[in-house]
């Protein structure tokens, strides 16, 4: 028997087609699985409610709690909650931080081998699934661990490890393709083979709790050949898809329409009053972009972008400008704007074009202990430093999140579960934020031992203690309801006061009847 293995930690909003002759075993998705249900999660919670409070365990269990009152409400609040979960199961205890889309190693970066290895020896969320596959693939003929990005790697090291002996080890994928001589090298890998050429796999976009099927969307994760209809058609099946594909897609619309596209993902850098730059520094008329726009449209074909913040030159200014020309509705190119990331030039695109690079400015050596580099600095006056760019990414959100809901994560199920708020008649009644619950917690949360109520957002990240007296009542309110009914706890003449400071810690959201 040969098993294809995909191990944690990856998009599980996506599910493979392995080729003939191979079993799959994934073990992203069933990990997710099993800590994100109901049963799973209860036990998580208890175990935290019956120990001692700490500020930790408290905190963990606010995401927890949250994660319960709103993974119900949606594809984009049951991915938010995933989020939290993963949050709250990897703690400082553990070697790795799991995200919804990332992963961070307690100490030390995925960028570098050794401490990949180092982070594979400690506790890990996911232990449970690297002990059964030992026993699960005992006694076959191959194992093929297939690695698409480096959020899988301290995984991967505590699988290679514990395969047996008797059993081939390979390595392939994306990833492993691009840095196969490093992985060769490290101890863990040394007795695996890394064969080629591999075939790239198909993937479709599934529900959590859903099994494949022939009409999910496929899902693309670089289309940049979309020009070519035969190629994507080759790559998908003649199905529908979605993924990523080249700003200057957009200015070739009717290939788009033709190939199957139901949501195409673009990226950006900056809009000028005349332009959109793109991720390779290409400069692409807004005229164009607006007319392939429209057709995309008429098609019923989606357009979400994504705004890459920090790119070369590209100071704060241009980020304002920016912002304020993306309220212009009149020049869209896009449906909806997923979120903002930090801008990289990865070395899989300075590979392919290494004149990309030097349309942004000078390449730079990136430190010479980061083996498992990702991505080349590039160095330019009017950049964003480094050490502000987390800090202009949050507040970028913040403002950004303030007009319409952004994508949880950069994950294939976000890109096509994102919609646009409704728009019409003026709201008249109020509910719970969509991405908000209020819940009791047995101590605060810095750990004091008295029970206390919480309302916390996952979208936003406001946490307000409430007032023991309103938090049951509005705990409740998820349907839409008349202001008086909602805050029928607050007398009358301050109950629009209160109604205007809740809807703006985003803890109610007003709504249609």
């Amino acid at each position: 028997m040969k098993w294809w293995v995909l191990p944690p930690h990856r998009d599980v909003t996506l599910v493979p087609e392995t080729p003939e002759g191979w079993h799959p075993l994934d073990l992203a998705r069933g990990f997710t699985r099993r800590v994100f249900s109901a049963e799973a999660l209860e036990v998580e919670a208890q175990a935290r409610e019956g120990a001692p409070p700490t500020p930790r365990s408290m905190r963990e269990l606010l995401l927890l709690r949250v994660a319960q009152g709103i993974r119900a409400r949606g594809p984009i609040a049951e991915l938010r909650a995933l989020g939290a979960v993963l949050t709250a199961l990897s703690g400082p205890s553990h070697g790795v931080r799991l995200r919804l889309d990332d992963v961070e190693l307690e100490t030390g970066t995925t960028e570098r081998g050794a401490d990949v290895e180092r982070a594979a020896t400690l506790s890990t969320p996911y232990a449970r699934e690297v002990a059964t596959f030992a026993t699960r693939v005992a006694g076959a003929e191959r194992v093929r661990l297939w690695l698409v990005r480096d959020l899988q790697l301290p995984a991967a090291v505590a699988l290679a490890q514990v395969c047996p002996a008797d059993v081939a080890l390979e390595v392939a994928g994306p990833f492993a393709e691009t840095h196969r001589d490093v992985l060769a090298r490290m101890p863990s890998f040394q007795r695996a083979t890394f064969p080629e050429p591999v075939p790239p796999l198909r993937w479709r976009v599934v529900p959590l709790d859903a099994e494949p099927s022939r009409d999910d969307v496929v899902w693309l994760p670089d289309a940049q050949g979309a020009s070519r209809l035969e190629h994507v058609r080759t790559l998908t099946g003649g199905a529908r898809w979605a993924g990523h594909v080249s700003l200057d897609a957009l200015g070739t619309p009717d290939l788009l329409v033709e190939s199957g596209c139901h949501t195409a993902v673009v990226e950006f850098c900056a809009i000028t009053s005349d332009h959109v730059v793109d991720i390779d520094h290409q400069l692409i008329p807004r005229t164009l972009l607006q007319r392939g726009f429209e057709r995309l449209r008429a098609a019923g074909v989606r357009v979400v972008a994504e705004w890459w913040v920090g790119a070369p030159g590209m100071d704060v200014p241009v980020l304002d400008s920016t912002l304020t020309l993306l309220e212009d509705e009149g020049a869209a190119f896009f449906d909806l704007l997923a979120g903002v990331r930090p801008f990289h030039l990865s070395v899989e695109r300075m590979a392919s074009n290494i004149d990309v690079a030097h349309r942004w400015g000078v390449p730079g050596m990136p430190p010479v202990d980061r083996d498992l580099r990702r991505s080349v600095p590039i160095e330019r006056p009017g950049t964003i430093p480094a050490s502000r760019l987390q800090e202009v990414l949050t507040s970028l959100t913040g403002r950004l999140s303030s007009r319409a809901p952004l994508s949880p994560g950069r994950v294939a199920g976000a890109f096509l579960a994102l919609r646009s708020p409704r728009a019409g008649a003026p709201a008249t009644h109020l509910r719970l934020d969509s991405d908000c619950a209020v819940v009791r917690l047995p101590a605060s949360l810095e750990g004091a031992s008295t029970p206390s109520w919480y309302a916390a957002n996952l979208r936003t990240g406001v946490v307000l203690a409430m007032d023991a007296r309103m938090a049951p009542e509005l705990s409740r309110r998820t349907v839409p309801a008349p202001l008086a009914e909602v805050l029928s706890m607050v007398p009358e003449a301050r109950r629009a006061k209160w109604a205007e400071t809740l809807v703006s810690k985003s803890i109610l959201e007003r709504t249609h009847g």
